[in-house]
């Protein structure tokens, strides 16, 4: 039998501005859903502001409460490219997520047999 499939939804656009953020978490939480393959979400540059800001900051930032839990409950792993250290007051973060490097990121992608990118 064949090892489940991976999907890696790499994710660099701000949702301070873009729809784009939201769209793919609900993406990833629709495919992860679904059950037939290994769901991982990472967040990189300004999107990782969706995993520590507060939701009405951001765009549709409702689905992101929504929608990272189970993307973590199906096995599939939340991370962030090297976040910054949050400082100052923020809401606590809605989902456990990982903090990688560029190379834990490329183990990831290389593990992937789908890659999408929002």
């Amino acid at each position: 039998m064949d090892p489940k499939p991976s999907v890696l939804v790499l994710v660099d656009s701000d949702p301070k501005s873009s729809h784009r953020p939201a769209e793919a978490t609900r993406i990833a939480a629709g495919i992860a859903a679904w059950g037939q393959a290994t769901v991982n979400l990472c967040f990189c540059g300004p999107a990782i502001s969706a995993l520590n800001e507060w939701p009405e900051d951001l765009i549709d930032g409702d689905t992101f409460e929504r929608f990272l839990p189970p993307i973590a409950e199906s096995g599939g792993q939340v991370a962030a490219l090297n976040p910054p250290d949050a400082t100052g007051a923020r809401p606590p973060d809605r989902v456990d997520y990982k903090s990688v490097d560029a190379a834990e990121l490329a183990q990831l992608s290389a593990r992937a047999t789908q890659l999408l990118r929002f």
